[in-house]
């Protein structure tokens, strides 16, 4: 297996970060003894989004990214779409995410979802009573935008 394949890195990233983000590491006078080790955990293994389109990941010159995204009580972002696949671990509060009326995606802080990928326009809303913090790891292409506004 190649590390430097963008799901190989995807994943890999998503969980180095999630398992020092939940728990990170104790030690005793400052150095890690036999006795402490890691704990790694799978949050989440996809080959497809929530909502159902199968990955594939874009040509060009890969490009990771972590967003940690801290959205305001009540906000709704614009209708829009993701041109590269991305998952997702929500931190903090109540996330609803809406493809269609019959198609609605809600999460809880501790839940990790695939993103939508592709033309798959979508919205997501804040509807927890505070502040919701979502962390998102996106696999692209250097340049491209992570959201695309999808026009009506």
């Amino acid at each position: 297996m190649d590390f430097f394949q963008p799901r190989s890195l995807l994943c890999s990233l998503f969980l180095v970060f999630a398992s020092f983000s939940i728990g990170g590491c104790e030690s005793k006078e400052g150095s890690l003894t036999s006795k402490v080790r890691p704990v790694q955990e799978i949050l989440l293994s996809a080959t497809q989004s929530w909502s159902g389109e199968k990955f594939s990941y874009p040509d060009g010159e890969s490009e990771m990214k972590l967003l940690r995204i801290s959205i305001p009580k009540g906000f709704r972002t614009p209708v829009h779409t993701h041109p590269q696949p991305g998952v997702a671990y929500l931190v903090k509060g109540s996330l609803e995410c809406v493809v269609k009326a019959d198609q609605v995606l809600l999460v809880e802080a501790g839940d990790s979802f695939a993103t939508t990928f592709g033309d798959v326009p979508h919205y997501c809303e804040n509807i927890s009573k505070g502040e919701t913090i979502l962390y998102v790891v996106y696999a692209g292409v250097k340049g491209t935008p992570i959201t695309i506004p999808t026009k009506y």
